[in-house]
């Protein structure tokens, strides 16, 4: 007959090795997190195709569903086997949902690009002309105002300073490498188009790969699916399952809810500025319409980074065309924040505004543009698990989990034999 305390003394003795490995894992990490982050970059170079087929899958979920209902219930209308049906509904649902993003996709591009690479001609080639009216505005401000001029020269020499540094110590030893590259001759123009050339074949083949990965998995979305359900309920008892596969299904909400919802947002956006700026007659209206757009998917900060290089793009052109955009994009914003943004949105994060302008300016700090954009609803899953984990803590305790029954709480007492505890609730109205 086997002892019960071995069976508690393996359980001792791999809780501690976990626990042993996990501290010199983050030990390790801490001290040589150049290396490790090195590494995890190394690793997502290899997986982008992954990435990207998984982000493809994502948004097309939605459409690829509707797709296969509607198919596969016409089928089975028609008298087709239910079997048969359900393979070809696959089949077709996932082909006509790649076609239809890759027709949407291409679209857009054969829309704005046109416009776009007129409107970057047009600055570049008045270039010059926008140099010197800003030239000539310096020079009369400071004109008008010989303190502030002291001030700014004094900066200028500072700064210019630090430029001369950086061009000898950074900039001069690369163009002596690129000139030294360059004095091979063909050689080294060749390994520089070749460079170029394998930039742009490494992204289209990400791309290439990605739809393809999109496409089996969304083949293969049911059933993988159920295997990780199947998993889960093996791994863990019935209520820890249960919550698990509850915090899925909310991270699924906030994310599917947010970026999709998002990106709608912001095309709407996008397509009302530019409405709104060829009917106002302002200067490159799809190139504005299209920074607009894009850094709507911003939160918070969204319309700031896309109003202001716009605005001042416009203001070299015409100042009162500059005020008029301003104006529009002041509407605009408040627009789509009080009655566009909240109608497609609601409340799918639950986060406060504090807590929205916390994500993006960490997760931005962290992960650049990327995080400004995932930041809020990854920071909302992260705190609906702390408040899942804490909610779990009070109800252990007896406790209530509304966080109303402590604001005006007294103290917490053990009550009776039973050494029930629950919360005093202090009576506001009742003076000390």
């Amino acid at each position: 007959m086997k002892n019960p305390k071995y069976g508690n003394y393996i359980a001792i003795g791999l809780t501690a090795f976990m626990v042993i490995a996990a501290s010199l894992l983050a030990f390790f990490t801490l001290f040589h997190f150049g290396q490790v982050w090195s590494k995890i970059k190394s690793i997502i170079s290899i997986l982008m195709p992954f990435i990207i087929g998984c982000v493809i899958a994502y948004l097309l979920a939605p459409i690829y569903n509707l797709i296969l209902r509607n198919l596969e219930d016409w089928l089975i209308e028609h008298k087709v086997p239910a079997e048969l049906s359900r393979k070809v509904s696959v089949v077709l649902s996932v082909t006509l949902s790649i076609v239809l993003a890759l027709c949407l996709l291409g679209g857009l591009v054969a829309l704005v690009v046109p416009s776009f690479v007129s409107s970057l001609t047009v600055i570049i080639n008045s270039a010059q002309t926008y140099i010197d009216i800003a030239t000539t505005w310096i020079d009369n401000f400071f004109a008008d105002n010989p303190g502030l001029a002291d001030s700014v020269e004094y900066y200028l020499n500072a700064g210019s300073s630090q430029l001369i540094d950086w061009l000898t110590d950074t900039l001069l030893p690369m163009l002596e490498k690129l000139t030294g590259s360059m004095k091979n001759g063909v050689g080294g123009v060749f390994d520089m188009v070749l460079s170029g050339v394998l930039m742009v074949f490494k992204v289209a083949k990400n791309l290439v790969l990605g739809f393809i990965v999109a496409a089996y998995l969304l083949v293969g979305k049911t059933n993988m699916i159920g295997r990780s359900k199947q998993v889960v309920y093996g791994l863990f008892n019935l209520k820890t399952a249960n919550r698990i596969i509850h915090q899925f299904r909310y991270i699924h909400q906030v994310f599917g809810g947010f970026i999709r919802g998002k990106l709608l947002d912001s095309l709407l956006i996008g397509i009302l500025c530019f409405i709104g700026t060829s009917l106002l007659r302002i200067p490159y209206a799809m190139l504005v319409s299209v920074i607009v757009g894009v850094t709507n998917i911003i939160p918070f900060f969204g319309p700031f980074f896309g109003a202001v290089p716009c605005a001042l793009l416009i203001l070299l052109n015409s100042p009162v065309k500059c005020g008029t955009f301003i104006l529009f994009v002041l509407a605009l914003q408040q627009f789509d924040g009080n009655i566009l943004g909240p109608k497609i949105l609601g409340g799918t994060t639950g986060l406060s505004s504090f807590w929205v302008l916390f994500a993006i300016i960490l997760f931005g700090g962290l992960f650049g543009f990327v995080g400004m954009i995932i930041g809020v609803p990854v920071f909302a899953v992260i705190c609906s698990l702390c408040s899942s984990f804490l909610n779990n803590c009070l109800e252990k305790k007896n406790l209530s989990p509304h966080m109303d029954d402590y604001v005006n709480l007294e103290q917490v007492e053990e009550k009776g034999t039973g050494v029930k505890i629950y919360a005093k609730m202090q009576d506001p109205t009742k003076k000390d």
